[in-house]
């Protein structure tokens, strides 16, 4: 199957691959647009990492990184053409969120100017409130204002997003904030984490969240970020395959 132009594949989504693991299997399903995560990268070797992509063809929508590993995801960005680098915000401990953010801006102002100066995209994503141990945002509201402190944008992640009060009306008052969309699925009743589905088996309203970021403007790639034991039982390349396929024909209903 030929998937829309719009999709990638994030390499999280294959966790326990190795990221040539990752190559393989993408070639295999004909994935030419991927994420790429910082750990994988980093374990292969970043001149390996950067060969194989070159060799292979592959385009790299977005690189992920941990906030110590901005600097150097964020020099690797332009040599395989990723326009987006993320993270999420790492955890302050218990101290006031104005602080946190605080601490925060201070700490990234000098990569901003420096993803400026390489046209590259800051972004920072909110997660589940139970991972404070890696980030203080938690919601797309918060992490919205901490993105217009410091110069980024925002990672929406439909796992930790969906549930949001009216978040329509917030992703429409803020035209331009989103730096990446990513999909996945939440079946209802499952209370452990990270335990996604592949989209359309859960209950997130899938198509209604990309139809809101799609009237905000959004023209960059929708990345497929599903992990956990429902993966894992099902199998990457399955898993994998069924996600780009529901993505590809949502966007084409769409008219994307």
């Amino acid at each position: 199957m030929a998937y829309h132009p719009r999709i990638s594949v994030n390499s999280i989504c294959s966790w326990n691959l190795p990221f040539d693991g990752d190559v393989e299997l993408w070639r295999g399903l004909g994935i030419g647009d991927v994420g790429v995560i910082e750990p994988k990268l980093d374990a292969f070797g970043w001149d390996a990492s950067r060969d194989t992509i070159h060799a292979t063809g592959l385009r790299v929508s977005s690189i992920s990184c941990y906030r110590w590993g901005t600097g150097r995801s964020l020099e690797f960005c332009p040599t395989v053409g990723a326009d987006i680098l993320y993270m999420v915000s790492g955890g302050y401990g218990p101290v006031p969120w104005e602080d946190a953010a605080a601490s925060f801006c201070q700490e990234i102002d000098l990569h901003v100017s420096r993803a400026a100066e390489l046209g590259v995209t800051l972004a920072v994503e909110p997660t589940n409130p139970l991972r404070t141990d890696s980030s203080f945002l938690h919601s797309v509201r918060d992490a919205i204002d901490l993105a217009r402190m410091c110069g980024m944008k925002v990672v929406i992640d439909f796992y930790s997003a969906w549930y949001e009060r009216d978040i329509e009306s917030l992703l429409r008052a803020n035209p331009g904030i989103v730096g990446l969309a990513q999909i996945c699925d939440y079946r209802l009743g499952t209370f452990d984490m990270p335990n996604r589905s592949v989209p359309g088996d859960g209950d997130i309203p899938i198509e209604r969240l990309v139809s809101s970021i799609l009237d905000t403007g959004y023209e960059g790639p929708f990345d497929i970020e599903v992990l956990g034991p429902r993966i894992e039982e099902e199998g990457y390349r399955s898993a994998i395959a069924r996600s780009a396929e529901f993505a590809s024909e949502m966007l084409d209903r769409l008219g994307v």
